[in-house]
């Protein structure tokens, strides 16, 4: 069976937005499973092909919201060209029986292209991930794409895999929607959650230079880790919550699931045999909403790694006892979700209940206690005004201790509710698909126009960093005209010298002389 098996060919897919470097948990899953069954299998990743537009995390740096990085110069790499080229290569060369592709909706067009340079080939694929389970409907129209899963994968790639090997027939496998010749679909029931403590993701397949990524000014050999699936909270923005709702419409009656603490710490066994990493990127959307007793247990068990880590959290969150535990783990940097500083909107708009002076006091221990953080904020908002937009300016100028700020331009995933009143209110076309949160504005709205938008995203953390009688030289920055271009370099120069002149620990502690550092913007 297992010489069988390995003349079966599966050639996984990540279409990618280019740079995007945090290797994608499904992939190593999938990768475990089929290798497990014994599997032929190979990886094409698109991560590190260049596209046409500047990427999310060049945009960061471009927008002072992140230290200076170069791909050429920390990784030894240079964004190669062509990806159809090479995508058509590498499916000629492995030839393929099955190809599987994991998707999420900023990289979904880039599928199409994939898809649509090897139609004539006939390969049988499966196209999965979130924007397919968020519109099913939308993902399955085009003509590129023959089949889909919605819901989680682990179960359905495997026994699609062994059908196919054994000539078997997939009409009716659960979670697949499945296109016939005459355009009419299949659409079969959802099966089971998988069981998520079953399987150690297996990264095998990528190349080493993928697991390294900046953080903090240091570039780290970097292994994601999932602790738990799922998110308790309902933001509107987010596309998190659907899961729940899906689910639920499908007979689950809970998505949220927490990995055992004892099984985690196998897995983190595994991961340093296997990967050696300096630092475990936790993708969690909460990591700290697990109970306290959950993550006292952790945290004593994780004394045998103390390997650094990353994870991400609200503020709501954040207590004494919590961050002494983020302590005593040896966490190298998180990132709090604040996201706008109007607590009405905020409340009203996103469904986030806490209040700003709650936020204020629980990010004023985060700082007192020497962890470094930064803090995400998103503008762009439907309704949102340029006036809401300083509120959550002035907010972040109340907040102390932070390493940096990180600024999204509020993007409309499909499966997300604030996506549903945009359309509504006639902010966007139904039709659109995004792209990523750096990118322009995609929603069109009287009271906030595309340019303001994307002039307040570049400019924001100088707003937020520098005194407020330079604000007329910052809102000559947000003009994409020649003076604004170059207002705009002098105020990113000076920003990355007093913000980002070490790495997070060896930051610029001198006292800026504001009136001295003014003469450069004549």
């Amino acid at each position: 069976m297992e010489d069988k098996n390995k003349k079966f060919k599966i050639l996984l897919v990540c279409p990618n937005i280019p740079g995007m470097l945090v290797l994608p948990g499904a992939i190593g899953l999938f990768t475990a499973i089929l290798k497990k069954a014994g599997f032929a299998l190979d990886l094409f990743d698109a991560t590190l092909y260049k596209d046409e537009v500047s990427v999310s995390p060049q945009k960061r740096v471009e927008y002072a919201q992140a230290r200076q990085f170069s791909y050429k110069k920390n990784l030894g790499i240079e964004l190669r060209p062509d990806v159809i080229g090479s995508f058509k290569a590498k499916v000629e060369s492995f030839q393929p029986d099955l190809m599987l592709f994991s998707v999420v909706e900023d990289a979904f067009r880039q599928a199409l292209s994939l898809l649509d340079a090897v139609k004539d080939k006939n390969i049988p694929h499966i196209v999965g991930g979130v924007f397919p389970t968020a519109d099913p409907a939308k993902v399955i129209s085009f003509p590129q794409i023959k089949i889909i899963c919605i819901g989680e994968g682990e179960r359905v790639v495997l026994e699609v895999a062994q059908r196919l090997r054994d000539g078997r027939d997939i009409c009716d496998v659960s979670n697949l929607w499945i296109k016939k010749g005459d355009d009419t679909i299949i659409q079969n029931p959802v099966g089971h959650l998988a069981n998520i403590n079953e399987v150690f993701p297996d990264y095998s397949l990528f190349e080493e230079v993928r697991f390294y990524r900046p953080m903090g000014g240091k570039i780290l050999k970097t292994v994601p880790l999932e602790t738990a699936r799922g998110c308790p909270y309902q933001c509107k923005f987010c596309n998190s919550p659907m899961w729940t709702k899906f689910y639920h419409e499908h007979g689950e009656a809970i998505f949220l699931r927490r990995k055992s603490i004892d099984g985690l710490i196998k897995e983190i066994r595994y991961l340093v045999e296997e990967y050696q990493p300096e630092l475990l990127y936790i993708i969690d959307d909460t990591f700290l909403a697990r109970p306290v007793e959950e993550i006292k247990e952790f945290a004593e068990k994780y004394q045998e790694f103390r390997i650094p880590f990353w994870m991400n959290t609200r503020p709501e969150t954040l207590d004494e006892e919590r961050i002494g535990l983020l302590k005593q783990m040896n966490c190298y940097r998180m990132s709090i979700g604040v996201e706008c500083g109007s607590e009405e909107f905020r409340k009203k708009k996103l469904n986030r209940h806490a209040s700003n002076q709650d936020i204020l006091e629980r990010m004023a221990l985060l700082a007192k206690s020497g962890l470094v953080f930064s803090v995400n904020n998103i503008i762009g908002f439907p309704d949102e005004t340029r006036e809401l937009i300083f509120e959550t300016i002035e907010f972040n100028r109340q907040l102390q201790g932070y390493d940096s700020l990180t600024v999204s331009i509020f993007t409309p995933y499909h499966g997300t509710r604030l996506r549903e009143e945009a359309v509504q209110k006639g902010y966007l076309d139904s039709s659109v698909i995004t792209s990523h949160t750096t990118s322009s504005s995609l929603l069109d709205m009287p009271q906030l126009s595309k340019e303001d938008i994307d002039g307040l995203v570049k400019t924001f953390t100088m707003y937020v960093g520098f005194p407020q009688k330079w604000w007329s030289h910052i809102e000559r920055a947000e003009k994409p005209t020649p003076e604004g271009r170059e207002i705009f370099n002098k105020l990113k120069n000076i920003y990355q010298e007093i913000y980002f002149s070490g790495d997070q620990f060896q930051k610029n502690k001198t006292i800026p002389d504001w009136d001295e550092l003014e003469k450069k913007l004549k």
